[in-house]
């Protein structure tokens, strides 16, 4: 379990904001004491209850002070049975700050409800009494409209002047629904369920999830005025993976410990605060380097500057598995990875894996440092790296690489092939050589002085194959570990528990067994490799003896025929040792000739693994583009040859092929097709295809650098292009536009709702404040629900009219950045600072009250 330094923000409270107690006449459980109503709030989970007793709200304090030191927040409210009815009389609910609760009784009297709270009736319209309700501090509610005594069950015409007065969304805080599929038909208004509970069993059996920094009047204030984002019928929001707080030691963030929350968080303040070190130090912890040279070197220098010499940061992420970890890199040093168990006395576990791993299999974040969107307007291969971080390739680019690395894998083996062919053909040149050497000895009657030779240089040959074998046996033997296939079965608490037990019984005699037998097995291999050594030194015994014999006539023999004797045996047993050359160079030549067919078909097969790669992508920018409003992409396969280009260009330096040569070579050759034109040395076709000449084609087939990177070019990727457009007056791609256009097209995909989350710096810059209003914030506001979102932003509107669960005020004293204050615009400290640190902050605020209609 982690704490933490600052508050975590605006989150989901469950809320019942209709239950009556003893106070109300009809209520069934009239021996209940206020003690057991709190107990039965917090038995079902509830943090924050009104209590609406029929015209009266005398129970109120008996209840609060019951609920003094619970976990539920108690408000002050009454139900008023209003002077208006269809059939029934309409009721309706108020519900009030706890300092206000004084004011209930006069503000029942002033709206008429005098006398017995069973029989009294409001003298007030239900449109006066929703106004009276805001003059005393309080907010008027329509209580369970689609039942008995609702105002829509009640007033059914919908062309009725009372029911047009009755339901107004600028005097009517929020509608209470029995059924959720009611508050469909009132979009103008928010909407709330209720128990409207008569009994301790009836508690919470109908509630509403609202979202505040802390369950209080206040924040249900700001939830009426927000319902989109801060109010739920259903049930609380599933969790995603976020990034749960970030700890910095000895650097440039003060050392306290900021919990972020799951929806959207703002960090604001003045230059300098340490806004954008919070967002670089999470990507430092991470190890995700920027997309462009000139952001990383920027960022490196934040780093350095922020954390250098000893700097530690701590980021706490929620993987997608729903565990919690502790990611931890020290300064210069690589990141380190624990496990948070969920209990306080547990101690955290190492986890083993390089943090790339981490983020692969279990937790990754999508980061955009300041300006970092404007250099990827510029790069192809970046914007599609961006495009596949959204879509479930990694099956497709598997399947590529693994094909590739079968390639290289064969590209191996026909290297060692062909030094092999070129072995046996220096081997075979030899025994041919040797063949007609020994030829002009035997003619000139050798074999009568050493009768029987060639059957002694068949029987060493046939000696040492033999001792080959045994040896190659030898080695097999020596690493088997048979035993090691078996392994025990874990036995539980099950009804055959004594039998599992026989199985393992059973399961380690057999291992004993196998193991005993290897060991055996090894010992009758090495005896018998003994016995066959011994025999070849008997062997060796006698051929010395027949060789020494043959040495005695050396002499004579070289007199009398002119034959070496030494030289015609050592010719002989070489010759012996190479007679299967030419049967061992064909076999090898032919492997040779299959293991290229291999090639050719692996070949085909990237190419194929390629083609579906591509297909992914244009399927998964099909899903893309139905989440696009005015931006849309597509895709041109196999068309981006710019990379390949620049890398031959490179390789090529110094080969004396000018540029616009090498351009050409790239422009109308393929990687696969120029790499085996280089490696045979086939400048007639390179002439042909490329139109360049002999002189410029034999300079690029025989240049050193590239004949040494052959492997490297033929895999090289032509990548696919894509093509990103916005519909701006008619549609324009990238390179057509301004910076603030090609912002707003790369945003737009960047924000589009996926679980990963979302970390960018100043997402404002380059846009105009008019996009940021009508489309950054719907953006942001629709997908802060099911994925994080983390933004440094000096403009008011993304905070604000977004909604932010989590504001961080920043501050800086010039030698550290501070975090000042935290949470949402509940806080009155925090909307205040809101308004005073971002522009357009008073602005914001207005429109976010024209937006809703509705008092903030």
């Amino acid at each position: 379990m982690v704490s933490f330094d600052t508050p975590g923000g605006a989150k989901f409270y469950k809320a019942d904001l209709h239950i009556h107690t003893p106070g109300s006449h009809d209520y069934d459980d009239k021996d209940a004491a206020p003690d057991d109503l709190v107990a039965e709030f917090e038995n079902k989970n509830l943090d924050l209850v009104a209590v609406t007793d029929h015209n009266t709200g005398e129970y109120f304090e008996q209840l609060q002070e019951a609920a003094e030191g619970s976990s539920v927040t108690v408000l002050p409210g009454v139900e008023i049975t209003t002077g208006q009815s269809g059939e029934h009389q309409i009721h309706m609910t108020a519900v009030f700050p706890p300092e206000e609760a004084d004011a209930l009784s006069p503000f029942l009297h002033d709206i008429g409800i005098r006398g017995d709270p069973e029989h009294a009736i409001a003298e007030d319209t239900i449109p006066k009494i929703c106004d009276k309700t805001r003059d005393y501090g309080g907010l008027p509610i329509l209580a369970h409209i689609d039942v008995e005594a609702g105002a829509d069950f009640e007033l059914t015409d919908r062309n009725n002047p009372t029911r047009q007065k009755v339901f107004d969304p600028e005097r009517v805080a929020a509608l209470e629904v029995v059924a959720e599929e009611t508050a469909d038909e009132f979009e103008d208004f928010a909407h709330i369920r209720s128990s409207d509970a008569h009994s301790l069993a009836d508690i919470g059996s109908r509630y509403t999830f609202i979202k505040m920094d802390s369950p209080t009047f206040e924040g249900l204030r700001t939830a009426f005025a927000d319902p989109e984002s801060r109010l739920s019928l259903t049930s609380e929001p599933t969790t995603h993976p976020s990034v749960d707080g970030l700890l910095s030691h000895n650097g440039f963030l003060q050392d306290r410990h900021l919990q972020l929350n799951k929806n959207l968080n703002c960090l604001i303040g003045g230059k300098g605060t340490g806004k954008s070190t919070v967002i670089e130090q999470i990507r430092y912890a991470l190890d995700i380097d920027p997309r462009s040279d000139d952001i990383e070197d920027d960022y490196n220098a934040l780093i350095e500057n922020t954390l250098r010499p000893d700097g530690i940061v701590e980021v706490l992420v929620t993987a997608t598995n729903s565990d919690q970890y502790r990611i931890r890199r020290e300064y210069g040093e690589e990141p380190e990875i624990e496990r948070i168990p969920n209990t306080e006395d547990s101690e955290p576990q190492e986890v083993d894996l390089t943090i790339e791993q981490f983020r692969t299999e279990f937790f990754d974040v999508e980061i955009h440092s300041q300006r970092e969107l404007v250099e990827l307007a510029r790069n192809e291969i970046d914007q599609l790296d961006l495009l596949d971080s959204y879509f479930d390739i990694n099956d497709e680019i598997e399947a590529r690489e693994s094909v590739k690395q079968d390639i290289r894998a064969k590209n191996r083996e026909i290297a060692d092939l062909r030094e092999e062919v070129d072995s046996l053909k220096a081997e075979k040149e030899r025994f041919e050589a040797l063949k007609q050497q020994v030829e002009v000895m035997e003619q000139k009657g050798v074999e009568e002085y050493v009768e029987g030779q060639e059957e002694w240089e068949q029987e060493r040959a046939a000696l040492s194959n033999v001792i080959g074998d045994v040896e190659a046996l030898e080695e097999e033997v020596s690493s088997l570990a048979l035993a090691d296939q078996l392994s025990l079965t874990e036995v539980d608490d099950g009804p055959n528990e004594d039998l599992l037990q026989s199985v393992n019984e059973t399961i380690s005699e057999l291992q004993d067994d196998i193991a005993e037998h290897e060991k055996e097995l090894k010992r009758i291999v090495n005896e018998g490799r003994g016995d066959i050594e011994d025999i070849r030194e008997k062997w060796n015994e006698e051929n010395e003896k027949r060789e020494k014999e043959h040495e005695s006539l050396a002499d004579e023999i070289e007199e009398e025929i002119g034959v070496d004797i030494e030289e015609f045996f050592d010719k002989k047993a070489e010759l012996e040792d190479l007679r299967g050359v030419s049967e061992d160079l064909e076999n090898k030549r032919g492997r040779l000739r299959d293991a290229r067919g291999e090639k050719a078909d692996l070949l085909d097969d990237l190419q194929a693994a390629r083609q579906n790669l591509s297909q992914a992508r244009k399927e998964g920018i099909e899903e893309l583009n139905a989440q696009l409003g005015n931006v849309r992409v597509s895709l041109h396969s196999q068309s981006n040859r710019d990379e390949y280009t620049d890398w031959v260009n490179h390789v090529l330096e110094g080969s004396g092929v000018w540029t616009e040569h090498k351009e050409q070579i790239t422009e109308t050759i393929d990687p696969p097709e120029l790499a085996e034109i280089v490696r045979n040395n086939d400048t007639e076709t390179l002439c042909e295809l490329a139109d360049v000449t002999p002189t410029t084609a034999e300079n690029f087939v025989t240049h050193d650098d590239l004949v040494e990177q052959l492997t490297k070019l033929e895999l090289y990727e032509i990548h696919d292009r894509p093509v990103i457009e916005l519909n701006d007056g008619g549609w324009k791609e990238l390179n057509e536009m301004s910076d603030g256009q090609q912002c707003t097209a790369l945003l737009s995909i960047a924000m589009i709702e996926r679980e990963v989350p979302l970390i960018i710096d100043q997402p404002e810059d380059m846009l105009d404040n008019k996009f940021i209003f009508t489309d950054v914030v719907d953006i942001l506001r629709s997908i802060k629900q099911d994925r994080q979102v983390v933004a440094a932003t000096h403009n008011a509107n993304i905070p604000i009219i977004g909604d932010a669960e989590q504001i961080v005020v920043m501050r800086s004293n010039g030698r550290a950045g501070f975090y000042r204050d935290c949470g949402s615009i509940d806080d009155d400290e925090i909307k205040a600072l809101a308004q005073d640190i971002l522009e357009g902050g008073e602005t914001a605020f207005k429109r976010r009250r024209e937006m809703y209609h509705r008092v903030v």
